[in-house]
């Protein structure tokens, strides 16, 4: 008579035998199509790396990426299919000429547990995206942001005191600089000084550092769920920034609204503007903002600006620092600038080629994300090499290896010849 513990291991035997008939089906499909592919290891896919934590996204990507020489790799992330792609012009047809067919990125999204990130443009789909941009994009125009410039010269002030404070002292330029970031920000976005370079406590400077904290191995996990495995997001309602800290910035944002509307301040910031949106609203608009809604934007813009921000601050000081000739250069036009008219107003500011031209080179040598992607929202074909793209699959765009590739195209070029 068979033992209960035999019978146990017949079903977990059985079970395994359909999971890897379902995962080795699915992993057929790159095959199938014709076209190179990076074998995958069970359930892992094509990820092993990166799921047992010894590499980075990146890190994964590039080897497979270096590995071929094709317009496109097909990979597997578990059982979930992606197509890597490599050629510039397969590129310039899914970010621009075929943009309509590309708006979705492959990120989750529930809006019952977690409306800051389904009404925010990172996570948004069809209608929604649609819609939201249509309303964000008149508020980023160089004339609003422009109105915006005193707020950003007080947090400018702060941080000459900050500096002449600790004059000889040995500095954390990243910490400044993330400080800097985190003071713009906030006071554009939700109109308060958080004074984070006067207060090293500051609360919403710890908001900041832990609101896309994907250190420890629960909120990795949660992370690979919004890309990877969906499923998980609602099973396990998950949310894509900490909780506790955009319930924070949700507090801040509402009470601040409340303040402006009862005390009549106009302060042309992010708020009054996005206020103004809602109050211009019609009964034709199919997106009508909400206070959620409304807050979903702030967050979206504190979360994305603060970090990128104070990193390319950070990486160009670096630069600068490696290459006196450049730094004096343009020490020289930021002062000239400012003895014309005694101020740094807009258009000086952007009158300040040299300037554009550090920064963007800053941005070049040192990107701050590795990756876009996208999903196809029909069938599609690359005319270009017959490949037939299903409905929702997700293509992976690689910006560091292109940059890379830039760089080997130019291996005798320093920093030092594009600024000169």
């Amino acid at each position: 008579m068979m033992i209960w513990w035999e019978m146990i291991y017949i079903y977990l035997g059985c079970l395994l035998l359909v999971l890897y008939y379902l995962f080795s089906k699915s992993n057929n499909y790159w095959e199938s199509k014709g076209i190179p592919f990076e074998k995958p290891f069970l359930f892992f896919g094509s990820m092993y790396n990166l799921i047992m934590r010894k590499e980075s996204f990146f890190e994964t990507v590039r080897a497979i990426y270096k590995k071929y020489k094709t317009p496109y790799v097909g990979i597997y992330i578990f059982n979930q299919r992606h197509l890597l792609v490599r050629s510039p012009e397969l590129l310039k047809k899914i970010l621009v000429k075929d943009f309509d067919k590309f708006i979705n990125r492959n990120v989750a999204a529930n809006e019952s547990v977690d409306p800051i990130s389904f009404h925010s443009l990172f996570s948004a789909k069809d209608t929604t995206w649609r819609n939201i941009r249509a309303k964000m994009s008149p508020v980023f125009t160089s004339g609003k942001i422009k109105l915006m410039l005193p707020l950003m010269k007080e947090c400018g002030r702060d941080l000459t005191e900050y500096l002449t404070k600790n004059n000889g002292e040995t500095l954390d330029t990243r910490n400044v600089t993330k400080k800097y970031s985190v003071d713009i920000i906030s006071s554009c976005a939700f109109g308060i000084n958080s004074n984070c370079l006067k207060n090293e406590n500051s609360e919403i400077m710890k908001v900041a550092t832990k609101l896309l904290n994907f250190n420890t191995f629960v909120r990795s996990i949660s992370v690979l769920s919004f890309f990877f495995i969906p499923k998980f997001v609602d099973i396990f309602r998950l949310t894509f920034g900490d909780l506790t800290s955009a319930n924070y910035l949700m507090n801040i944002f509402k009470d601040t609204l409340k303040e402006r509307e009862e005390r009549k301040i106009v302060r042309h910031d992010l708020i009054d503007l996005l206020n103004n949106l809602k109050n211009n609203e019609t009964v034709d608009d199919e997106y009508k903002f909400d206070d959620i809604k409304m807050a979903a934007q702030a967050i979206t813009f504190f979360a994305a600006g603060n970090d990128t921000t104070s990193s390319t601050i950070s990486f160009a000081l670096y630069e600068l620092a490696l290459n006196k000739e450049i730094q004096d250069r343009l020490r020289q036009e930021v002062r000239e600038s400012f003895d014309k008219v005694g101020d740094f107003t807009y258009e000086s500011i952007q009158e300040m080629i040299y300037l554009d031209m550090v920064l963007t080179e800053a941005l070049r040598k040192y990107p701050l994300t590795t990756s876009l992607n996208r999903v196809v929202n029909t069938d599609y074909t690359f005319e270009e090499t017959g490949l037939k793209l299903d409905k929702n699959l997700p293509a992976y765009i690689m910006i560091r290896n292109i940059i890379l590739i830039q760089r080997n195209s130019f291996q005798n070029v320093s920093v030092k010849d594009l600024l000169y």
